[in-house]
């Protein structure tokens, strides 16, 4: 099954309210390789839904992040979303903002020997690399 659908049988499964709107949040979210801002999703939704409100796009997001769907990730410029729940690097541009995904088969060994030396039980967390992206390193 699509990913968006389960997801939307999911959330209908529990009780929630399924508008076009809301597909149509869920769809772009889920099948996006950016991590969008609220805003940005909003913009992007609105293209083909001109009704739908910033404050749906919030909602349907905090659902979204209550049932372990999207990661919500904390930058000093406002939060992004990432529906990639597997384990990878956030590459961050300092400069303009981008943040790309790079799957990294070695973050879950370096998980286990951080457990292991530390005495930890890893529950999870982020891993990010700050740096300028290939558009930007040419204008430092």
């Amino acid at each position: 099954m699509h990913q968006t659908e389960s997801v939307i049988d999911s959330l209908r499964k529990e009780g929630f309210r399924i508008t076009p709107q809301r597909v149509a949040i869920v769809n772009h979210i889920l099948n996006t390789e950016s991590h969008p801002s609220a805003e940005e999703l909003h913009a992007a939704v609105r293209k083909k839904h001109p009704m739908v409100s910033l404050a749906t796009v919030y909602k349907t997001l905090e659902l979204l992040k209550k049932k372990g769907m999207v990661r919500e990730l904390d930058f000093p410029t406002g939060a992004r979303y990432d529906s990639n729940l597997e384990k990878h690097v956030n590459l961050v541009c300092v400069k303009c903002g981008r943040i790309d995904d790079m799957d990294e088969s070695t973050l879950g060994d370096l998980e286990s020997r951080v457990a292991k030396k530390a005495r930890y039980s890893i529950l999870g967390g982020r891993f990010e690399l700050y740096g300028y992206c290939s558009q930007c390193q040419g204008k430092k």
